[in-house]
């Protein structure tokens, strides 16, 4: 994503609505200035008057245009940034952050997902690891007890920022003893034709443990969603076991639901 092309600056007529919009919650609290901004900000934002990816104003600006001071400005900023709401970027200053959509109805990787909403996607490996199959995973997938297994532990990011920690494992042949995890997994799966082509998953929001909320750069306790999968092969064998947390305040899921006429 160009960060800081001119797209991705407020016109001046969407400037214009921004302090408008702000300015009216405003007026209709109660209270110290700051919780009054921080809450006219955080209900703009998630409304959509400044898009996903887009900059809000600078620091100055805001402070003169809505009568404010810096220091507030920068403290408000700071907290919609600790829930998620903003992020900042070298060249494009304080970015709406917006929810990432992930459709129910079809599956597709994080890289995919990533570069659909104009973010350059990457992967952090924290464990990297070859194992005979237990009779655990053996029982769950039915994998031959003592397959070769390859398991990896990755921090999954999107233009600098964590969004997910994921553990997934898989047979060592369809993706090969060389594959180092960096890459994305389902390329590397499609290039030996044992991509899935079908997915079992299973999706319950959850309160981020200490070590999960240390990686993805949250407070311990905001929601995640947790996301186990088994993956299977046009053939119907497993190809894919896994588990994943991905933030809340990232990720949104969407489906179309349709009556069942029986």
């Amino acid at each position: 994503m160009a960060a800081n092309s001119d797209q991705n600056q407020p016109s001046a007529l969407h400037a214009w609505d921004f302090y408008v919009a702000v300015s009216e919650r405003m007026r209709h609290q109660h209270g110290p200035v700051g919780v009054r901004l921080r809450n006219a900000l955080a209900s703009v934002v998630e409304g959509g008057v400044i898009a996903p990816g887009n900059s809000l104003p600078s620091e100055r600006e805001m402070a003169e245009r809505l009568d404010v001071s810096r220091s507030t400005v920068r403290q408000v900023l700071k907290e919609l940034s600790r829930q998620g709401l903003l992020i900042t970027r070298a060249g494009a200053g304080t970015v709406v952050a917006g929810r990432i959509p992930k459709a129910l109805s079809s599956f597709s990787g994080f890289t995919e997902d990533m570069q659909l909403h104009g973010f350059a996607a990457s992967s952090r490996v924290l464990d990297r690891s070859i194992a005979p199959a237990d009779a655990d995973a053996a029982f769950r997938t039915g994998w031959p007890l003592g397959a070769p297994m390859m398991t990896l532990v990755r921090l999954r990011m999107a233009g600098g920022e964590a969004f997910a920690y994921e553990r997934v494992t898989v047979p060592v042949d369809v993706v090969g003893e060389e594959y180092d995890g960096s890459g994305s997994l389902y390329e590397r799966m499609e290039h030996r034709s044992a991509r899935p082509h079908r997915m079992l998953q299973s999706l319950k929001a959850v309160e981020a443990s200490a070590v999960i909320a240390s990686l993805l750069g949250i407070r311990t306790g905001a929601a995640v969603f947790e996301i186990s999968q088994l993956g299977y092969s046009e053939t119907g064998r497993v190809v894919e076991d896994s588990i994943g947390w991905y933030r809340g305040d990232r990720y949104k899921y969407v489906g179309e639901i349709q009556r069942n006429h029986g």
